[in-house]
């Protein structure tokens, strides 16, 4: 149960960083699929999809969870890349995503990789594969 948390966290917060590049990005409704791996876990768990509206004003989707208190440490947009390191602090621990997006035109794709550091727990692992595609207009 604690792990099916953390893995849905992460990729909300894989999503939330992924799509801060709006100066590269249509405006938009954007469908953002997420592959998660972790190591240690021989069982592939299914990819995650979500339709996100992304405009300029509000370039980044909230977090589903208020469980967690996150701050980016770095962040750099360079033309079409997208470079960024978050933590995070909660009830759960401490967890670290570094991660990289590239955005092409009506797509992107990117990697991340997310440190989890749970009280009692050993450090878990996760590499997360993302893309995105734009498919319209938000609906008002």
């Amino acid at each position: 149960m604690f792990n099916k948390k953390i893995t849905v966290l992460a990729v909300l917060l894989t999503l939330v960083w992924a799509a801060g590049a709006y100066a590269e990005i249509k405006e938009g409704l954007w469908e953002i699929t997420t592959k998660v791996e972790m190591k240690g876990v021989p069982m592939q768990m299914p990819a995650t999809t979500v339709k996100q509206c992304i405009t300029k004003d509000k370039a980044v989707p909230k977090s589903a969870s208020e469980d967690y208190e996150c701050k980016t440490k770095n962040y750099k947009v360079s033309g079409d890349t997208v470079t960024y390191s978050v933590e995070c602090w909660g009830k759960g621990g401490l967890m670290i995503t570094e991660g990289k997006t590239t955005y092409k035109g009506n797509t992107f794709d990117g990697t991340s990789t997310t440190k989890i550091k749970a009280k009692g727990q050993p450090e878990m692992q996760m590499s997360n594969k993302i893309s995105g595609k734009y498919i319209g207009p938000c609906k008002k």
